[in-house]
């Protein structure tokens, strides 16, 4: 064996390795950015360089190949368990791997001039083989916390050159090997070699685990994709069935609101008729009539149209939108109802525009299920008064929903603030669910609470315009 590779040649062959497929994984694997893969790389800088100080023993200064080189050695070994460790959220502490570095620098600094001796020789040996033992567990944890091949693979490496280190320490207890001299022995060679073999099946495992982080996690966003657009189309079907059960609940209120316009129209034209027949008409009189015809058939068309929008399913394309056109949108829609119960509704809006990415459709539903709920809260109330206010606080539209109730249920708000949102019934048929959804698509929230003086307090929270387009 000493005839086909020299000891010293062996070394600096794995050395090489190291310096060259740190530099190669780093490349490959720096986007994104993980500091695990930085750290393990740093780690095969170290053991390059430390390995290479090692083979030139009897060419430079022992400071070099013993006090500078056996501490970086040990330092690799531990960078490399702790980039396992922290793949797997269970890193140790960096200020007690500092300290175990440094003591150990610190006696090989005082056993330097005793470097030749049996004693030194087997705590330097004691040392590389319970790093590596470290390093070995690690990886163990590794390959079961992410049942991957790969990660078995990097244990089996590492699991050779911890045994081949551990019978090294073995000879050198029994005082068959030395440390200092570049030995030509068979148990150094068989270092030299098993310590190649675990560059490569660490290196190859450690990249082919990456790869597959990597597929899952593209499948992962794959899934994530796919339910998203099912959620998503399954929440337009809702809105649309949900729109429709709004409108045939608002249908008296909004019946009178077409029908009102259209009967002033009708009587408009009628004595405008009469006034032709009976000959007594002239533009002066008639005109008015026609005018206020005109105007009444503009309004019924207006709420036709509104009541088509409300029920015509999204386009899904979120354009500018004036929150003030929103809490007017529902305001329209409310108010027979608001008259015919008896409810009064205080809107306050600033005078300037509000605006903010959104849709007008879905923002105006949950709008209107709100205002609907607390209408059902204040219903038996002596005084039934809800307010609605809009308002910029910092980089966000909030539209702020009062009422004089009882109050949200405890079961809502407690779910609400573990930051679960099921889909009960208690926004009327939406659910809070798809009020939170809906809000959150444009990059807002929901919020709940019941404020010390009384009642119910919804806020509908959006991202101002600016903020949402950065």
């Amino acid at each position: 064996m000493t005839e086909v590779l020299d000891l010293a040649t062996s070394f600096r062959v794995n050395a090489l390795f190291y310096l060259l497929m740190s530099p190669t994984l780093w490349l490959v694997l720096r986007r994104p950015m993980q500091w695990p893969v930085g750290v393990w790389c740093l780690a095969g800088l170290l053991a390059g360089v430390s390995v290479w100080l090692i083979s030139m023993r009897g060419l430079v200064d022992s400071v070099w190949t013993y006090l500078v080189a056996q501490p970086m050695l040990l330092a690799s070994y531990l960078l490399y368990a702790q980039s396992l460790r922290m793949d797997m959220g269970r890193a140790w502490s960096w200020r007690g791997l500092v300290v175990v570095l440094v003591l150990y620098a610190g006696v090989i600094g005082w056993g330097f001039g005793h470097r030749h001796t049996p004693g030194m020789a087997m705590l330097v040996r004691l040392a590389n083989s319970a790093a590596l033992l470290a390093l070995t567990l690690s990886a163990l944890a590794l390959a079961r916390h992410e049942r991957s091949r790969n990660a078995r693979f990097i244990v089996a490496g590492f699991s050779i050159f911890t045994a081949s280190m551990m019978a090294n320490a073995l000879a050198t207890w029994l005082g068959q090997h030395g440390l200092y001299a570049m030995q030509q022995g068979v148990l150094n060679h068989i270092l030299g070699l098993v310590s190649l073999l675990t560059v490569v099946m660490a290196y190859m495992g450690y990249l082919g685990l990456a790869l597959e982080r990597a597929q899952r996690a593209t499948a992962r966003l794959r899934q994530a994709q796919w339910q998203a657009r099912q959620w998503r189309d399954k929440a337009q079907s809702l809105t649309l069935l949900d729109r429709q059960r709004t409108l045939s609940v608002l249908a008296n209120s909004l019946g009178h609101d077409i029908l009102q316009p259209l009967t002033a129209t009708r009587l408009n034209v009628q004595l405008a008729r009469r006034m032709v027949q009976s000959g007594l008409a002239d533009l002066g009189a008639v005109g008015p009539l026609l005018g206020q015809a005109v105007q009444g058939l503009q309004r019924s068309a207006a709420m036709v149209e509104r009541i088509r929008g409300f029920l015509r399913p999204m386009s899904g394309q979120s354009s500018t939108l004036v929150l003030q056109s929103v809490l007017q949108d529902a305001h329209d829609l409310l108010r027979q109802e608001l008259m015919y119960r008896g409810i009064t509704l205080s809107v306050q809006v600033p005078a300037q525009p509000v605006c903010v990415h959104a849709q007008a459709l879905p923002l105006t539903q949950t709008l209107v299920q709100v205002i609907r709920n607390a209408m059902q809260a204040v219903l038996l109330q002596q005084r039934a008064v809800i307010s609605v206010s809009l308002r910029v606080q910092g980089e966000e539209a909030c539209i702020e929903v009062r009422d004089g109730g009882p109050g949200l249920p405890p079961r809502v708000l407690a779910q609400t603030h573990e930051g679960v949102l099921s889909s009960m019934d208690w926004l009327n048929g939406l659910g809070l669910y798809m009020a939170h959804g809906i809000l959150t698509g444009f990059g807002g929230r929901l919020s709940l609470d019941n404020p010390a003086s009384g009642g119910a307090r919804v806020q509908l929270v959006l991202p101002l315009l600016a903020k949402a387009q950065g």
